[in-house]
């Protein structure tokens, strides 16, 4: 098995678009977990695409390992390849199951498991195929905390090279030991963890910028004395001139040639010429630094929530909640207060959703200001955002892509896409909710499909947050960042946790 891989100068360039995706890109790959770091659209994918030769370089060269396999978002399968698979006995194989706790026997069982099962099968089937390469694709979306500790020991127990494409922080920060960083014309790779790197990256682009202030200060001085200069030198030049003296002006023609030749007038001119060389450089400079720093960007937003008088918004003080399809053993009092930070926890299948339809019901018929934020939008749900911001006003229109670009969102898709991603819907619906003076935040998974940098500035505004906050999330690194209190749904019982963070 190789242990390494390398992209060597290399250039890549779609068909529609005019400038390259990649140009120059040298990147490296070792055995272990390097993570790819960078907001929707900065080119992690096309970069896996490359490393697999789904994607073939314009110019450069791929070095090293072969045998890649992509582990994608999806879940499709061939049923033959399925059968395959479970009819394979061999140790390898049979190693891989068990790690990963594969519980069905037969491939048409395959589509009675739910979402995160059938993500744990497939990771089963590629690593039995023994691949030098590895690329993962959002591999803890959607799983549960069991199965994410599962997948963690799966990936940990790969030996080959790993390349990881995640938005869940805790994942990369246990497995990664390199991160490269994408953004708009711009790529680097560190040694590291993904907090590492981020830590290292922001102390260093604090450092570039106050340099390119520094250059800013020197060139403006430089270009305020250059000016004085030029004057000087003009007001020279026209001491050393005749034009405008009479033929007949003998002393005065004999005073500007005395002028000439004693030199003190040119010496000037010689001095602005030198301060405009110095005037360049330090703009050269100045540019050179520029084009280092990071993309410039104005992250995270501000909600406008209602402060309400009322002391409880719900309160259940029953042994058990009867809700349809589900009874709930209480351990405690149900309480949300004006300002209750909740995260709601469990495995899949737990009654999570259940229990956040029955608050949000309680809530429409108190009459309680609330923004809930589904798990995921169906395309027809995502049709209706679009129309709904497409039929805007023109003003309004402006405020909502302004928001969409402070949560990392390309304003431009926007106007020109004629359907959503699930991010891009993520996006345009809390820009419309953001000024509907909610009481309460219930927020469904919203870490889902959203890009780092994005993640990063919801949860810096949710911070802010004055009013009540209802998350469920997969997410430990986000739940521990905005939750004090935890109910934890186990074996159709509800527990509660008092936690400063979970």
């Amino acid at each position: 098995m190789s242990k390494t891989l390398r992209i060597h100068n290399g250039t890549f360039r779609y068909e529609t678009h005019s400038s390259p995706i990649f140009e120059n890109l040298n990147v490296h790959f070792s055995s272990g977990w390097t993570g790819l770091i960078g907001k929707n659209g900065s080119g992690k994918s096309t970069l896996a695409k490359i490393i697999s030769r789904e994607l073939t370089l314009d110019e450069g060269s791929i070095i090293g390992s072969h045998h890649v396999l992509y582990l994608s978002q999806g879940t499709e399968m061939e049923l033959e390849e399925l059968r395959e698979f479970f009819y394979d006995d061999s140790k390898e194989t049979g190693f891989w199951k068990s790690l990963l706790q594969i519980k069905i026997q037969q491939a048409e069982d395959y589509e009675t498991l739910s979402f995160g099962e059938k993500r744990k099968l497939l990771l089963s089937q590629i690593l039995s195929k023994k691949p030098e390469v590895l690329i993962l694709d959002e591999p803890t979306n959607h799983l549960d905390l069991k199965s994410q500790m599962i997948l963690r020991e799966a990936m940990r127990a790969y030996n080959g090279i790993g390349i990881l494409i995640s938005h869940d922080r805790s994942l990369l920060d246990e497995v990664t030991s390199s991160c490269i960083f994408l953004e708009k014309n711009f790529l680097e790779q560190r040694p590291g963890n993904y907090s590492e790197g981020k830590r290292e990256r922001d102390k260093e682009a604090k450092a570039r910028i106050h340099q390119w202030q520094t250059a800013k200060v020197e060139r403006k001085k430089l270009e305020k004395e250059w000016k004085r200069r030029r004057e000087e030198a003009n007001l020279s030049h026209n001491k050393r001139s005749k034009k405008g003296l009479d033929l007949h002006d003998h002393d005065g023609r004999a005073k500007k040639d005395l002028v000439r030749v004693s030199g003190k007038d040119g010496q000037a001119g010689r001095l602005k010429n030198q301060i405009e060389r110095r005037t360049e450089i330090s703009a050269e400079r100045e540019k050179q630094i520029w084009e280092t720093l990071p993309e410039k960007e104005t992250i995270g937003i501000e909600w406008q929530n209602l402060q309400t008088k009322r002391n409880h918004l719900f309160l259940y003080e029953g042994e058990r909640l009867v809700l349809p399809f589900l009874s709930l053993e209480l351990e405690f009092h149900l309480s949300i207060r004006s300002q209750s930070r909740i995260a709601v926890t469990g495995a899949n299948g737990s009654g999570k959703s259940s229990l956040l339809r029955h608050l949000i019901e309680d809530f429409k018929e108190r009459k309680i200001a609330t923004v809930y934020l589904p798990q995921e939008f169906s395309k027809q749900e995502l049709t209706v955002l679009l129309q709904t911001f497409q039929s805007s006003n023109d003003s309004k229109q402006a405020d909502i892509l302004s928001i969409v670009h402070r949560l990392g969102g390309d304003p431009k898709r926007f106007l020109e896409s004629e359907a959503l991603s699930p991010g891009e819907g993520k996006k345009l619906f809390l820009a419309l909710h953001l000024d509907t003076y909610p009481e309460v935040l219930v927020l469904d998974e919203p870490t889902n499909h959203l890009d780092l940098k994005s993640i990063e500035a919801l949860e810096t505004s949710l911070q802010e947050w004055k009013g009540t906050l209802i998350l469920v999330s997969h997410d430990q690194r986000f739940l521990q960042t905005l939750a004090s209190e935890e109910w934890d749904l186990e074996n159709f019982r509800l527990r509660q946790k008092h936690l400063d963070r979970i």
